[in-house]
């Protein structure tokens, strides 16, 4: 094989390696996870596909719920940080007062465990599990007529796969809510 030839068969073996790793990189989606959790202060309601968890509207407050990223795989993935709603930080209508997770692994079930909670961290899923994520968010002092709501359905996920950095937004499997009954006007 001549020189020329051993160049040209490695230039295309890396093109194909690269097209490769990019396309098993990019091709990597996170998913909603088997389960979700909420405390006392809220309710749940299930209307055909969608469920809803519903919080009153109290400006200012502070809600706190639960939802499971899942890795389909087939590579681990490094989750890197969570939002609750995607683009900016500073567009968000819900601020992220607090992030924690139920670390698990491949043997344990998903639980959510507020009491055994710790404070999020870059943190690995292995292909086929779930990470169990609580977020506490603020409820924005926004004026609200009655029966009016806020809501959102995904977390917007920053994570490597492969070394590869990703950004998705990642449905949680239900809705979440924050109702406001009677209207509100800031002052």
């Amino acid at each position: 094989m001549t020189r020329r030839r051993r160049l040209l068969v490695a230039a295309a073996l890396a093109v194909a390696l690269c097209a490769a790793y990019l396309s098993a990189t990019t091709g990597h989606r996170l998913d909603h996870g088997s389960s979700w959790w909420h405390g006392a202060d809220a309710e749940s309601r299930t209307e055909g596909p969608t469920t809803e968890v519903r919080f009153a509207f109290n400006p200012g407050g502070q809600v706190t719920f639960g939802a499971s990223i899942r890795n389909p795989g087939p590579w681990p993935v490094t989750i890197t940080g969570v939002a609750g709603e995607g683009g900016p930080g500073d567009r968000h209508v819900f601020k992220i007062a607090r992030l924690a997770v139920n670390p698990a692994d491949e043997a344990t079930a998903v639980v959510f465990d507020p009491a055994a909670a710790a404070p999020f961290r870059s943190i690995r899923i292995a292909a086929g599990t779930e990470l169990p994520v609580f977020v506490t968010i603020t409820i924005p002092d926004v004026e609200m007529a009655p029966g009016s709501a806020l809501f959102f359905d995904d977390l917007s996920v920053d994570y490597e796969v492969l070394g590869l950095r990703r950004h998705q937004r990642v449905p949680m499997g239900f809705r979440l809510l924050v109702q406001s009954a009677n209207g509100y006007v800031p002052l």
